[in-house]
């Protein structure tokens, strides 16, 4: 290496970090606190997918890094696990306040992470379970016209899952071939991930009723069509996905054997 020493603040990149709530839409105060909850999550979600990634590589090598790939699947649950987190911090926000700068959303909602969108491509979820034409709307064509065309983000995340498989579709190869017991710490793994993102949806719709109060079941979303805030998000939880349901069912009915 040569030139200027690297210090801490520019291998961080933190003044990148610290200008990233500086494009607030009204002078609230908590506006800054809700940008930067949604940013921790893409923050996780970003490495979550790159984990996915590496974990799906790991087993599908001959022969297959069960071990290692479990490992990861563990740090990467955790990560998940601290991206929720920030729900915690969101359920502080006064009704108030959040009222104060709503409107200054527009269409903008949640509902358009796309990387939560990658993360359960990765996981499971197929091309022809992907719902957001389902939450019509300004902000869901904006969603639909950024991310869903033949060339878009997702279209290549699905061409990369044909080549490479899901995590789904990895794990029953390797069940097919490999003895249970060396499968036995992934599975809880897999399990566990499954758990998380099915409870993804709930965390965020709980947030908003505990924000809104009322106002959750009454007034419109922020995706810009007339569908209350509560109705919008009804439709993301339906068509959230349990995709390793059946090996939670075969490793609690071993459980009950074994106790």
């Amino acid at each position: 290496m040569t030139g200027t020493p690297l210090t801490y603040w520019d291998y961080i990149k933190l003044d990148t970090i610290q200008a990233l709530q500086s494009e607030h839409q009204t002078d609230c105060y908590d506006e800054i606190m809700f940008i930067a909850v949604h940013q921790h999550f893409e923050f996780w979600f970003a490495q979550v997918i790159r984990d996915l990634r590496e974990i799906i590589r790991r087993l599908r090598l001959t022969p297959p890094e069960i071990a290692s790939g479990t490992a990861l699947l563990h740090r990467c649950n955790i990560e998940f696990r601290l991206a929720t987190q920030g729900f915690e911090v969101l359920k502080t926000l006064p009704r108030e306040s959040f009222l104060a700068f709503r409107a200054a959303l527009q269409h903008a909602s949640g509902l358009q992470s796309v990387q939560f969108t990658i993360i359960e491509l990765l996981v499971g979820r197929t091309a022809e379970q992907l719902y957001h034409h389902l939450i019509r709307g300004p902000g869901m064509r904006d969603f639909l016209d950024k991310y869903g065309g033949p060339d878009s983000l997702l279209a290549r995340v699905l061409r990369e899952v044909e080549r490479t498989g899901n995590l789904r579709q990895n794990y029953d190869r390797l069940a097919s071939f490999t003895a249970s017991d060396q499968l036995s710490a992934l599975e809880q793994e897999l399990v566990t991930l499954d758990r998380q993102l099915f409870d993804w949806r709930r965390h965020h719709a709980e947030t908003a009723a505990h924000v809104l109060g009322g106002d959750f079941s009454k007034s419109a979303g922020t995706v810009g069509n007339l569908h209350s805030c509560r109705d919008n998000l009804e439709i993301g939880k339906r068509h959230t996905q349990r995709y390793f349901a059946d090996l939670e069912a075969k490793l609690a009915s071993m459980r009950d054997i074994s106790s």
